[in-house]
């Protein structure tokens, strides 16, 4: 260290020492002001708002660097009337566009205005109202109102320590830019005024849309977060340059298990404990990141956008086995229900935005769409008031589902039960759909607290299986780039509408006047007549996970072998159509030998010396770890788990060569995270005709089939405790019984409709 450098180290440090008690000073007299004045006047004011209206934040910057010092900031009640310029350019842009797009089209703009040198937006930069603009905050609100204070207006506000922590991050850099204002729900919205509360929540899809911009914080700095958001940034970018990251993983991943340091670790391990986060399962804030403009993550003094975060997680997701080696299965599955949540919620959101953005008289209200992403999310999301895992889809659901549901201030007025069978009932009733019945958890009846009918959901259990829809609805990730343009493959682009059980017939749905009956049409294709063993992904949801029921000899609808086996990796991939079958031939896999038989045999998954070797030679062969999307472990350990299952009257392994050929140069094998996914949960079953299916967990032997009209999966129902009443199950794929074949039968007079009274 140089002499100079050394002297301004000490002056630094003296005048610190200089200013401690004068800082301490300046802060208990902040205190004592406040203190006072709201002694005197202990509430904020706050005059009504007009239609066009809205409160926003000022943040003063901090006067010492003391942590007491508490956040200030003024509460402005602005007019969201459009400045003359704004106005002027408005009636010249797209007019398609809408909310945040149109946001990102004005500032384009206005950054091209301000690089010509046009005086007014040197001066004034993007703003587009009189008084400046706005910015909005997402947090975790917490239940600790009262252990936080800040001075809003001279006066004391009781805040929640998230909230708290969430200003101090960014109030450094927000006061320093003078007509930038800050919208922030629990302060800015009058809590006390029940009506405005309720219309203010309403108006949020438009608040967070029309933003300027947005905060996500996360909480307290902790688990080395900061390196997390770096890290996030590094990798983001080098993503976006197309860098090798799988490769680069795998490498990490090798040193780790072979107990090498390397120094990439520590920031991967800090990455997953940003998306373990409590903040991701929120369940308001899910039109708040579906809706935010240009969004910045923050945790203490890092922040890293949000584009990037979702980049970086989608990397994590598609190389998950390998992730679990690095970061230890400990530290994954002991969050694993977090990072469920925080998976879900960044996959599906870029579908969410674009349901949003659609104009009402363009959305058309398929049972599909609700359910990935917006239903799925609900059941995944948390919510203090249970009633609120209903009324916070409000803004993100098509007017005419939302205004059967949405009764303003009378909302909690109603019970949770209420809440939730009606909102069922409007589901089916708008979409003409029936798929919103096998929505729910397989152990809804044991683990709920409301009786409902079987029908219903109870929206405050997470479901414990992927959704019975099309695939590409249900991992459809809407990425967009930095320009906002959409994905380059959107779902609309899949070939025509995914098949349907039902054939898109339609038949008659009506529910009894207390809405406990609902009563539909369906055809009986069949009863299970086998099932093998359920497969967990932690916990068991069957009482008898490791029962095994063979099916006995009877009919084989499929043919020979080679149909057989297609008609496995349909039914194990829920794909009907083998769209996406025909990419991954799975059973191409060599099985595994003794080891292999063992576990299948005994219900354990080893990987010994001689699972080893046979990796090795596969390795030798060409079929590369990459290959597998980092899901190589998972389907090794499913298809062991099913070895011993007959299926058309030979075990399941058997239908895996045993030599080792060389692997074919076109196959992408990624797709067997597919059915590790689709398995969990779910039990491989055999029908009384002889047809392969994948059916809940929780089947039993002689459980009814059913092709209901109006649903999209044939179902799975049982006798309830009043004749004539069946109990929903769960769905259940049926392969031959997917694409509408129970109606061409019913159409031939093979099949007779019957009435269902569902209870």
């Amino acid at each position: 260290m140089s002499q100079t450098t050394a002297f301004v180290g000490l002056g630094l440090r003296l005048k610190a020492v200089g200013r401690w008690p004068l800082d301490r000073l300046l802060v208990w007299g902040i205190k004592l002001l406040a203190s006072l004045r709201t002694f005197f006047n202990p509430h904020v004011i706050y005059k009504p708002l007009e239609t066009n209206d809205l409160r926003v934040l000022a943040l003063c910057s901090p006067l010492t660097s003391r942590t007491d010092e508490p956040v200030r900031c003024s509460l402005h009640h602005v007019s969201l009337e459009h400045a003359a310029r704004y106005k002027d350019w408005e009636g010249q842009a797209d007019p398609t566009l809408r909310l945040y797009k149109k946001t990102r089209a004005w500032i384009k703009y206005a950054r091209d205005k301000k690089a010509e040198g046009d005086p007014d937006f040197v001066r004034s930069g993007a703003f587009r109202y009189a008084w400046g603009d706005y910015m909005t905050l997402s947090y975790s609100w917490g239940v600790d109102t009262g252990n936080s204070w800040i001075i809003v207006d001279g006066r004391y506000v009781a805040v929640t320590e998230s909230l708290d922590l969430a200003l101090r991050s960014i109030q450094e850099s927000l006061s320093a830019q003078d007509s930038i204002r800050l919208w922030v729900d629990a302060i800015c919205i009058n809590q006390q005024d029940i009506a405005e509360r309720g219309g203010e929540v309403r108006r949020m899809r438009k608040i967070y849309g029309d933003s300027l911009g947005g905060f996500i914080h996360l909480g307290a700095v902790a688990n080395d977060s900061d390196l997390g958001l770096q890290s996030i940034t590094s990798i983001a970018k080098s993503v976006k340059d197309g860098f090798d990251c799988r490769k680069w993983l795998l490498e990490i991943q090798i040193d780790v298990v072979d107990g090498k340091e390397n120094s990439a670790q520590p920031a991967i391990v800090a990455v997953m404990h940003l998306m373990h986060r409590r903040y991701w399962s929120r369940m308001w804030i899910i039109q708040e990141l579906a809706m935010g403009q240009d969004q910045l993550v923050v945790c203490g003094d890092t922040c890293a956008s949000l584009a990037d975060v979702r980049q970086v997680l989608k990397l994590l997701v598609l190389n998950s086995e390998t992730i679990a080696r690095i970061v230890g299965h400990e530290l994954l599955y002991a969050n694993i229900s977090s990072y469920q949540s925080t998976i879900a919620l960044l996959w599906w959101i870029g579908r969410v935005r674009e349901l949003i953005l659609l104009p009402e008289d363009r959305r058309i209200i398929r049972y599909s769409e609700l359910r990935s992403p917006i239903l799925g999310l609900t059941l995944i999301a948390s919510a203090t008031d249970p009633r609120d895992k209903v009324y916070g889809m409000m803004g993100l659901l098509p007017a005419a589902l939302a205004s059967r549901v949405d009764r303003e201030d009378k909302n909690y007025e109603f019970t949770t039960r209420e809440v939730f069978v009606n909102f069922v009932k409007a589901v089916i009733e708008v979409t003409g759909d029936l798929d919103v019945i096998y929505a729910s958890h397989l152990q809804q009846s044991t683990l709920s607290t409301l009786p409902l009918p079987t029908w219903a959901t109870d929206w405050t259990l997470m479901n414990a299986r992927t959704a019975g829809i099309d695939n590409s609805v249900e991992w459809y990730f809407g990425l967009e780039d930095e320009d906002g343009a959409p994905p380059q493959a959107p779902m609309e682009d899949r070939s025509g509408p995914p098949p349907r059980a039902d054939g898109l017939r339609k038949g008659t749905i009506r529910f009894s006047d207390d809405n406990e009956l609902l009563f539909c049409e369906g055809i009986r294709i069949g009863s299970i007549q086998g099932f093998a063993a359920e497969l967990a992904a932690k916990t068991a949801i069957s009482a008898s996970p490791d029962v095994v029921i063979q099916p006995p000899p009877g009919p084989n609808p499929y043919g020979n072998i080679s149909a057989i086996t297609s008609a496995l990796q349909r039914t194990l991939m829920l794909d009907p159509s083998g769209r996406d079958t025909s990419k991954c031939p799975v059973f191409s896999l060599p099985w595994f030998g003794a080891e292999a038989d063992s576990n299948a045999e005994d219900g354990t998954f080893t990987f010994g010396d001689e699972s080893s070797a046979y990796f090795d030679k596969l390795r030798e062969k060409g079929w590369d770890p990459v290959k597998f999307g980092g899901s190589f472990f998972s389907f090794e350990a499913v298809r062991r788990r099913l070895g011993m299952y007959q299926v058309a009257g030979r075990l399941f392994k058997d239908y895996f060569p045993e030599d080792i050929p060389d692997c074919p140069e076109e196959a992408d094998f990624t797709a067997i995270e597919t059915i590790t996914t689709n398995i969990m949960s779910r039990r491989l079953v055999t029908t009384d005709s002889g047809h392969l299916g994948l059916g809940p967990a929780t089947v039993e032997l002689g459980d009814g089939i059913y092709v209901l009209l109006g649903s999209s999966f044939p179902v799975i129902l049982r006798p309830g405790k009043n004749d004539g009443h069946l109990e929903v199950v769960g769905e259940c794929y049926v392969d031959g019984f997917m694409k509408g074949e129970a109606i061409e039968k019913l159409d031939s007079g093979k099949y007779s409709l019957q009435q269902i009274t569902l209870c």
